[in-house]
């Protein structure tokens, strides 16, 4: 009879109770925890290697194959590496390379998006022990790799200077305690004066007149503790002037005269401050998406307008794929203040026409996501031009029809979270938009959650789909595709083509 393997059919190390225990997939297949920790992941879970077959079960709930690990197996500790054990926060993944460019580690998807145009090492080469067999390219990161280093060091420096001044201040601030406890007495004292004085109409007492007296000398406050709280307050206008200064200094700016790309918080930190050092842009894009939105977009976007006196290039993706019933995170208040800005705007009916209404600007590139029924009766007065148009399931198949009927030309659709079962209900949409003469149309599927079968049918209906913009991963997309069709990942990098 055979036995079942005790070996991992990836990385062919024996199972045990430690990195390598067996865990099963939905699927039934069982791989080592350390293979499947680095198996493609999405938003439907990962993929089984051996069936194609995705798994959403959480790690930690992934049955453990204990049948598999042999009897008296000692759990075995991975061995380190030369690359990066920290997976990257934004896809996951392994952090096998290094931007030299923006002194971070990166793992292969973001090489493909934000990083693409920078210089790259792979970490292996970058730390090969012989350096003998170091390529020039090598040999130049090291050396920018040392100079940031030395740059950190003055600024790490910098900062513990500001520290101990900071905490000279401190003690100073904590030395006027008395000086506190005096003022608190002295506003007891002067508010039982303004009690005696309201009582005091008349005076007839000679010692009541000493009293009252003695008050209106005390009227006048000292002009130390004045002195005292202006030296302290300048000396903390000062403390908070030299650590901007630093701050900018350890901020890496970005070039003057190019397309600067906000994606995330830090980015927005490194614009403000290439801003403050007078580097102006040829472009700002802002780009907030599912898989990376800015926490805080709106405050984000009025520093960035308080510094920038040229035009802002929106995308808040997330917000415009956000799932049905779920709210537009304060995008008309985004679009009402900083509509003179925008040369793009991503909303839903009622706030492109009032963004129109109030002609902001003569050229605008506008983006309608519709959600109800009643979204159907104000698609007859939108623009004519609509790049982007996002459907989510609550809309009805006539907003097609009537969008045809209106004369709007839209660039781009936008589906997401689509099922099996909304097949026929988008392709009802797009059937009543495009003849079978109207040229070839571009698909957005962010999220989809469709099987193999709802890809295939998906691409029967859609004969004359153009291309297809899918998350990264999309087997079952790829598989079913025809050869007209150009299947694209929604990475920034491609994104930012539709800006």
């Amino acid at each position: 009879m055979a036995t079942a393997t005790l070996e991992c059919k990836i990385c062919f190390a024996e199972y045990d109770s430690g990195d390598h225990k067996p865990l099963c997939l939905n699927c039934g297949h069982t791989f080592c925890l350390y293979c499947i920790l680095r198996l493609p992941a999405n938003f439907h879970g990962r993929v089984c290697p051996n069936c194609r077959k995705r798994t959403s079960q959480p790690i930690d709930q992934m049955v453990v194959n204990y049948e598999l690990i042999p009897s008296g197996s000692e759990p075995r500790q991975l061995c380190l590496h030369k690359q990066s054990e920290t997976p990257c926060p934004h896809h996951q993944n392994a952090q096998d390379y290094f931007c030299v460019d923006c002194m971070e580690l990166l793992c292969c998807t973001c090489t493909r998006e934000t990083h693409v145009a920078h210089k790259i090492e792979l970490l292996d080469d970058l730390l090969q022990e012989d350096e003998a067999g170091h390529p020039a390219s090598v040999v130049d990161s090291w050396s920018r790799i040392r100079s940031t280093m030395q740059r950190n060091f003055q600024s790490v420096s910098s900062f513990v200077s500001l520290s101990d001044d900071i905490f000279g201040l401190a003690k100073e601030i904590l030395s006027l305690k008395i000086d506190f406890e005096g003022w608190k007495a002295q506003k007891v004292s002067t508010e039982q004066d303004l009690e005696v004085w309201a009582d005091e109409t008349r005076v007839t007492d000679e010692n009541k007149r000493q009293k009252l007296k003695g008050m209106l000398s005390q009227l006048k406050l000292k002009s130390e503790e004045n002195r005292k709280i202006k030296k302290i307050k300048a000396r903390l206008d000062a403390a908070s002037m030299k650590w901007a200064s630093l701050e900018s200094q350890t901020c890496k700016l970005m070039p003057p005269d190019e397309r600067w790309i906000v994606t995330s918080s830090d980015e927005g930190e490194r614009a403000l401050a290439s801003l403050a050092n007078n580097r102006k842009p040829s472009r700002l894009v802002v780009l907030s998406t599912h898989t990376r939105p800015i926490p805080g977009l709106g405050e984000l976007l009025s520093r960035l307008a308080a510094h920038h006196t040229g035009d802002i290039s929106l995308l808040p993706l997330d917000s415009f794929w956000r799932p049905a019933g779920q709210s537009g995170h304060g995008m008309g208040a985004i679009i009402e203040k900083f509509g003179r800005k925008l040369t793009t705007v991503y909303g839903t009916p009622i706030q492109v026409m009032a963004h129109r209404r109030a002609q902001y600007r003569t050229v605008c590139d506008y983006n309608v996501r519709f959600d109800c029924c009643a979204d159907l009766i104000r698609a007859r007065r939108l623009a004519r031009r609509i790049e982007n148009v996002c459907c989510v399931r609550s809309v009805p198949r006539e907003i097609g029809k009537t969008l045809k009927a209106r004369g709007c030309v839209v660039t781009r659709w936008h589906f997401p979270d689509l099922r099996d079962e909304d097949v026929n209900w988008m392709s009802s949409i797009l059937a009543e938009y495009y003849d079978y003469y109207d040229p070839a149309f571009e698909l957005v599927l962010p999220r989809d959650r469709l099987t193999d079968a709802g890809a295939r049918q998906l691409f029967k209906n859609r004969t004359r789909l153009r291309k297809l913009y899918h998350e990264p991963n999309a087997a079952h997309l790829k598989s079913a595709c025809n050869p007209y069709t150009k299947c694209i990942e929604l990475t920034t990098t491609n994104i930012l083509h539709w800006a």
